[in-house]
């Protein structure tokens, strides 16, 4: 089967001969995950407004050899690797600049957030959202999205859409993007955003990216851009398909075992566009109805204290990421399952569910 590490490596046409189309968009959510906050400088800061940004071209951007704890933000870091040298020399990608780098990390604020934009030939840019790290607040973070609307990395989104919209020409046009939480920060900031940017936004992609805990899509909001939106997931979603997403998901051809889906350089590519399946893999569909029973169950109270509770047993481990090499994430889990103990019998079941779950996740493209 093909991915979009083979994409990468044979796709020579420039943007001009071959336009832009779901691939590519899947390969710019995953840049993401590339450790840009080494050669850029960050633009974040507290208050309004960012500062000023620099750019760079991906013929500029440091071999895979000279990225420093690449890991701490891809689950795959092999792969990631592989594709920024194929990037850098690629006659695809080589000319596309990066710039408007926006990432903040804070405990104490609760988030984990990281944007960029990605310049394409012809004033159109990708702006994209990077997707949950290796850092336990980012995952918490992702519980959140159960019960909180909107969590701070949707906030700092709609923020970034509006500074981007007000910074570039009126006439640039942009797709917007992510992967996994990435996929849920794009649909956010392009729905909470001025009519005046949507207007020019070309279309939107959530790839696995989880919902919402509410009907996001019946809002009048959501209905304006509802038609640009692409929600794509491989074949036996899971991360993708939780919570309330809108109709209209694509499903995409995949050989690998469950979690292990949410890794894109496991999805199968064709010459323009992904190999889809008629629908959803009915065995996803079952662990997904039943963790939305559960979910149904919980008031949102409810949901907020199993989250702060399962957050402080995973903290207390000292594990702050569990991507980043050298990390003793996995040594660890044996004191965390030793610290649910604590917890009266019917929710320490459900932690020990969920820290399982986590460790998969962690783990779904390395086995």
């Amino acid at each position: 089967m093909a991915t979009i590490l083979d994409y990468t490596k044979k796709e020579t046409r420039t943007f001009d001969e071959f336009p832009f189309n779901h691939i590519d968009a899947l390969v710019f959510a995953e840049v993401t995950y590339f450790q840009w906050e080494y050669p850029l400088h960050n633009i974040w800061t507290p208050e309004w407004p960012y500062k000023d940004s620099d750019s760079m071209l991906f013929s500029e951007m440091p071999a895979s050899s000279e990225m420093p704890l690449f890991g701490q933000y891809a689950a795959d870091t092999p792969n990631n690797l592989k594709m920024i040298d194929i990037l850098r020399e690629s006659p695809r990608y080589k000319d596309v600049s990066v710039s408007h780098l926006c990432a903040h990390t804070s405990d104490k604020e609760q988030i984990q957030f990281a944007a960029m934009c990605f310049h394409l030939p012809g004033d159109v840019c990708y702006i994209a959202f990077r997707g949950t790290d290796g850092t336990l607040i980012g995952w918490k973070e992702d519980f959140q999205l159960s019960y909180q609307y909107p969590v701070p990395a949707q906030e700092q989104a709609g923020r970034y859409i509006s500074f981007l919209s007000r910074e570039l020409p009126p006439h640039v046009k942009f797709y917007i993007g992510g992967h996994s939480k990435g996929g849920n920060l794009s649909i956010y900031s392009a729905t909470s955003c001025s009519d005046a940017m949507k207007s020019r936004i070309l279309g939107i992609y959530s790839f696995d990216g989880p919902g919402f805990s509410f009907n996001l899509h019946e809002t009048e909001e959501y209905k304006k851009i509802g038609r640009l939106v692409h929600h794509l997931v491989p074949s036996a979603s899971f991360v993708g398909m939780l919570l309330q997403n809108a109709p209209g998901t694509r499903f995409i051809k995949n050989k690998a075992v469950w979690l292990k889906q949410h890794s894109p350089f496991t999805w199968e590519v064709g010459e323009d566009d992904f190999d889809y399946e008629p629908g959803w893999d009915i065995n996803a569909k079952n662990r997904i109805d039943a963790v939305n029973t559960w979910l149904a169950d919980q008031s949102y109270e409810e949901r907020e204290s199993f989250t702060e509770m399962l957050y402080h047993i995973a903290s207390s481990s000292g594990a702050g990421n569990i991507f980043r090499p050298g990390s003793s994430w996995a040594t660890k889990m044996s004191r965390i399952f030793e610290a649910t103990r604590a917890v009266d019998a019917k929710a320490r079941g459900r932690l020990i569910e969920t820290l399982k779950l986590m460790v998969l996740l962690s783990i779904r493209a390395r086995g």
